[in-house]
């Protein structure tokens, strides 16, 4: 086995700084301003799962108009049980129409009656969400890639097979409504997967700073993926860690390998810590007079000026 070439000079004041930003962070302060706080109010692992399952699915748009969204979803759940009882008992018949109200962007009820239907089904035949999206990981493996596709694959066909539930003529994954192919997106289709990789992040890691859940110990992670959403992507461009900023898996990989030099055992560690520097709006996008000096990332930081 090769051992990794010395880390240069450059790399290692990035680490330092990266550091600096990771100490700095007020984890659990803007832990009430991030999804995760939602399965984190579940205690059964299962209930745990489907709920950052969900809330990782709706994690897109401004952060101020999707949690509404998860909150009034979660109440409907709540109202049945929790989570896994809701989708175990789920009849589109009798309970599709309770997700009626849910118009979120290109979101709407169809998608999630589609989706607990092929979950259900899932359910039936003795997959957890545990197996289903861990079963396909091999040492051999790099990172969780291929055992996403096989997860993300599964439960796409588990959906075509039950789709006639709900009356919906879907005779391929094409055919689906619009907001369930954005939700059952795959590493094969060449997009960045940032809610995928984020969902992963949530149930493998476990770090001492109490926002990852770290159910899923089978998951190292040492094979997590950057979740690439537009803070981390902005920033990561500023300190020359990617060439350009675009949404794809290819430039996910290239952003851990990158992060894998400076942590080969926690690629995802900073990943938090840099998208939440956006999200708090301390990281403007560029040169600013008064928010800049106060950034940890400023010495190796090319923001352009305003």
């Amino acid at each position: 086995m090769s051992l990794s070439p010395p880390l240069t000079a450059h790399e290692r004041l990035i680490r330092e700084r990266l550091e600096r930003l990771y100490a700095e962070t007020n984890f659990s302060a803007r832990l009430r301003a991030d999804p995760i706080r939602f399965p984190r109010r579940y205690t059964d692992e299962e209930d745990v799962a489907l709920a950052a399952l969900l809330s990782a699915s709706f994690a897109y748009g401004r952060v101020d108009l999707f949690p509404p969204v998860l909150e009034r979803l979660f109440a409907v759940l709540d109202e049945a049980g929790g989570p896994i009882q809701f989708v175990r008992r789920f009849e589109a018949e009798r309970d599709g129409p309770r997700l009626d109200w849910l118009v979120y962007r290109w979101s709407r009820g169809v998608d999630l009656t589609l989706l607990f239907l092929g979950l259900r089904r899932l359910f039936e035949q003795g997959v957890t969400l545990r197996r289903l999206f861990t079963r396909g990981l091999r040492p051999e493996h790099t990172s969780a890639r291929e055992a996403l596709d096989a997860a993300v694959e599964a439960l796409r066909d588990a959906v075509l097979s039950e789709a006639w539930r709900a009356k919906v003529d879907a005779p391929s994954f094409e055919a689906l409504p619009r907001g369930l192919r954005f939700i059952l997106v795959r590493p094969a289709d060449g997009s960045a997967n940032k809610r995928w990789n984020m969902f992963l992040r949530w149930m493998a890691r476990s770090g001492r700073e109490g926002v990852d859940l770290g159910l899923w110990t089978e998951l190292p992670p040492s094979k997590l993926l950057m979740p690439l959403d537009t803070h981390v992507l902005r920033i990561s461009k500023f300190l020359g860690l990617i060439p350009k900023e675009q949404g794809t898996w290819r430039v996910a990989e290239a952003l851990t390998a990158r992060l894998r030099r400076l942590d080969p055992d926690d690629p995802t560690r900073y990943d938090f810590a840099l998208a939440h520097l956006g999200i708090s709006g301390l990281c403007r996008g560029f040169r600013d007079a008064e928010a800049c000096p106060r950034c940890p990332l400023l010495p190796v930081c090319d923001a352009p000026s305003p």
